[in-house]
């Protein structure tokens, strides 16, 4: 009885560009509350860097019903899809009126899966509420971003 031996070859599969997944991420999005009702419509566009030696960034429209700003997104270590909010100060609503926003990467949140982000950002006016003649207004807000195709 002969004995054959035959050679396994290993699949090689080549690395993925986290930035060519980061595509992924632009779209039209519907926000809703974490109760699941329906708040509001927002834009992301990628922005890739054309020199390719800078992090590539993310263009939100209409965040929270009521800001349009850009953020670099760096490679996050332990989640490629992560969702920088970034740090913003003296950031301008709708109305004109000031706002602190930002938004860290959490454990659960500000990462895109399965078309959707888990957002998590903080909201205050603390330093303009007075000259701005508004309520004073600070939020641990959580939303619920679901991709539209």
């Amino acid at each position: 009885m002969a004995v054959r031996c035959t050679k396994e070859v290993p699949t090689i599969t080549p690395p993925v560009d986290e930035w060519v997944q980061r595509n992924q991420i632009s779209g039209e999005y519907k926000v809703y509350d974490t109760l699941g009702n329906y708040l509001y419509m927002m834009q992301i566009t990628r922005i890739k860097d054309p020199t390719g030696m800078l992090a590539d960034s993310l263009r939100f429209e209409n965040f929270d019903d009521e800001f349009s700003f850009t953020v670099a997104q760096y490679k996050w270590a332990n989640h490629v899809m992560g969702v920088s909010i970034g740090g913003h100060d003296t950031l301008y609503d709708t109305n004109h009126k000031r706002w602190k926003l930002s938004g860290a990467l959490f454990d659960d949140y500000n990462k895109f899966e399965n078309d959707t982000i888990r957002l998590r950002f903080q909201k205050t006016n603390i330093n303009y509420w007075m000259e701005d003649v508004v309520p004073y207004y600070a939020c641990d807000c959580k939303q619920v971003a679901v991709k539209q195709h």
